[in-house]
């Protein structure tokens, strides 16, 4: 496939999803969003990909909107949909894609920018990275799932100090706030999370397509509701061939060779 607003390199498994507007710092445009939308099938059916990364180029990750390309011709009920548009054809697809996401946020990360963030798995930010919810600024709430996600990575009080506030936070603050899992150096970001997502390679695919899909749903579930998807989940895991390499190789004392990938397996238990 070929973009115009994107670069997506498919490397050792590791799929790197390159927002590539660095002219406007990467801000979102409907083009933008047709090619993720058109992107995010691709990943989660193609079995040569394990884990996405997703960054930006140059020296932001994601401004938020376009402002000065924003749509004027829109009535209430077509702002609707497009927002609509939005959010299921690429949040919840990204957010509940089965195969692990790592953001690698380079440079500043504002309004829905910086919600982008939150509906991958992990985040690991540069030094340089700051992030704002910056919507109130300009009369908006915030968006991109950022009403669900955020309260979900800082807790509702902090959750509401940014978004009334607007303040911009660095990346030392994000770390500590929760909004971010690691800061690394700026020129060693995305060796850092090509780092992470080898860990994360090195590992049953399946097992971790499980425990992604059931800690995401742990967030809305019951204790009684949440056991019941351990039972289920371990039951799976403990025939398949996976769970055999891996005793297998931790007694003969080598690294397992996992087969399965997530694109490949039964997904009957999602």
């Amino acid at each position: 496939m070929s973009f115009e607003n994107i670069i997506y390199v498919l490397e050792d498994n590791i799929a790197t999803v390159t927002l590539n507007r660095p002219e406007a710092y990467n801000a979102t445009t409907d083009g933008l969003y047709g090619e993720l939308e058109s992107l995010i099938p691709q990943l989660r059916d193609d079995p040569e990909v394990g884990v996405v990364i997703l960054t930006g180029a140059g020296k932001g990750f994601c401004s938020g909107a376009d402002l000065k390309n924003r749509r004027t011709d829109l009535n209430p009920l077509q702002l609707s949909a497009r927002h609509r548009w939005i959010l299921e054809g690429i949040m919840e697809p990204l957010y509940r894609l089965h195969k692990p996401t790592i953001a690698a946020v380079n440079g500043a990360a504002a309004g829905a920018g910086a919600n982008i963030p939150l509906a991958c798995d992990i985040v690991i930010a540069s030094e340089l990275a700051k992030f704002t919810q910056s919507f109130v600024k300009v009369g908006l709430v915030p968006d991109f799932g950022g009403l669900y996600f955020l309260q979900r990575a800082v807790g509702r009080a902090r959750a509401k100090e940014l978004a009334f506030t607007a303040r911009t936070v660095d990346a030392a603050e994000a770390l500590e706030l929760g909004l971010v899992q690691k800061v690394v150096p700026h020129d060693q970001l995305l060796t850092e999370a090509k780092a992470m997502a080898k860990m994360i390679l090195a590992n049953a695919p399946t097992a971790v397509s499980m425990a992604k899909s059931f800690i995401n749903k742990s967030e809305y579930a019951t204790f009684d509701q949440m056991t019941e998807y351990e039972i289920l989940g371990q039951t799976v895991a403990f025939v398949s061939p996976d769970y055999m390499e891996g005793v297998t190789a931790f007694r003969e004392k080598r690294k397992p060779s996992f087969s399965a990938s997530p694109a490949q397996t039964d997904q009957s238990w999602r």
